[in-house]
């Protein structure tokens, strides 16, 4: 193999090239003496120093801007003039490892994941996103779409003092997991009102009562079979209608102080138990129409009676503190049973 060589002075002269370029094996070396630039395996450098084949080095540095293909370097900065960049380790299951990565606004560093706007996730086309592990959101959650849950579902946190709010309608039944063992409200947190069409008791039914002085809740009633018992002790049962509205209790109606039976040409019982008497108690005085005489009250000044013995009308004296004449008989030829005139005397003391 010959090996060519240039002089001295003659190699001063041909690099001397006084604005004509050089070409060393037509392109193998190409010095482009006009533009400044060299060739390899080009004739025609576009850039300082061009290279038509494969460069191969141990070390490369770039101070300023390095372009690789469609990728440009400069500084911490790799750009490319196309849409996508792939980044393909070997493998079928190739990793690339990174501390910290910044993209946008999402940021992700060691097993944290945050960003400066919005994280969304949206899978192609019916596809979900699955979490195979335990998942606590220390924030605010928000859905659009339906919440389905298969196995228990805890809101709040018991003591805490958390709230549930139900903006919506319930679409369903709300059913106990177990019977007679939950509660809806306490005894110092109570619902307000509740609107129901129907009401199913199996058991006992205590609801609130007015205090007839105050107006404010106090005691309660104790609903159970066919009874109705107020839970505190001496406390009355008041049944109270608006306007000239009554009270009706199967053929009678209660208004003001008025007992009417709503049966047009009815008879008006009221019956007594075994020995007992139906007893009409007020200020001005009392009558029994029929009962025991032991259970007779003890007369009193404006009472009057009809003494089926005597026949007479009588008055109580209070001075004498007796019953006394009052001038009326009754009327002649009426006779009386001994049985008749013990009922009369019994039925008949008014005042």
């Amino acid at each position: 193999m010959a090996v060519g060589r240039i002089s001295g002075p003659l190699l001063k002269d041909n690099l001397l090239r006084n604005g004509v370029n050089l070409a060393f094996e037509t392109n193998l070396l190409y010095l482009d003496v006009v533009n400044s630039r060299v060739g390899i395996n080009t004739t025609t450098p576009s850039n300082d120093l061009q290279v038509v084949g494969t460069t191969r080095t141990t070390n490369l540095q770039v101070n300023t801007t390095a372009t690789l293909a469609s990728f440009t370097l400069t500084g911490n900065t790799i750009s490319s003039t196309n849409s996508t960049i792939n980044i393909l380790p070997s493998g079928s299951n190739g990793v690339v490892y990174q501390g910290t990565i910044d993209v946008g606004q999402f940021v992700i560093s060691g097993s944290t994941i945050q960003s400066t706007g919005n994280i969304n996730i949206t899978p192609s086309g019916t596809g979900s996103v699955t979490v195979n592990s335990n998942m606590l959101i220390n924030g605010n959650l928000h859905a659009t779409g339906t919440i389905t849950a298969d196995g228990n579902i805890q809101l709040g946190d018991v003591g805490v003092g958390d709230t549930i709010a139900f903006n919506g309608e319930v679409d369903s039944d709300i059913i106990p997991s177990a019977t007679n063992t939950y509660n809806l409200g306490s005894g110092s947190l109570e619902w307000n009102n509740v609107y129901t069409n129907n009401l199913n008791v199996s058991g006992s039914l205590t609801v609130p009562t007015l205090n007839a002085t105050s107006g404010i809740l106090a005691g309660s009633l104790s609903l159970s079979g066919n009874t109705i018992t107020p839970t505190t002790a001496n406390t009355d049962i008041n049944l109270t209608t608006s306007g000239s509205g009554g009270i009706t209790l199967g053929n009678f109606r209660i208004y003001n102080n008025t007992i009417t039976n709503t049966v047009a040409n009815s008879n008006t019982i009221f019956a007594e138990s075994g020995t007992g008497y139906v007893s009409f108690q007020g200020t001005g005085g009392i009558i029994i129409p029929v009962g025991n005489t032991a259970q007779r009250p003890t007369p009193v000044v404006g009472m009057i009676r009809f003494n089926t013995d005597t026949m007479y009308v009588e008055t109580y004296n209070g001075t004498t503190q007796s019953w006394q004449n009052a001038g009326v008989t009754s009327g002649s030829g009426i006779t009386y049973s001994s049985a008749q005139s013990s009922a009369i005397e019994a039925a008949l003391i008014f005042g």
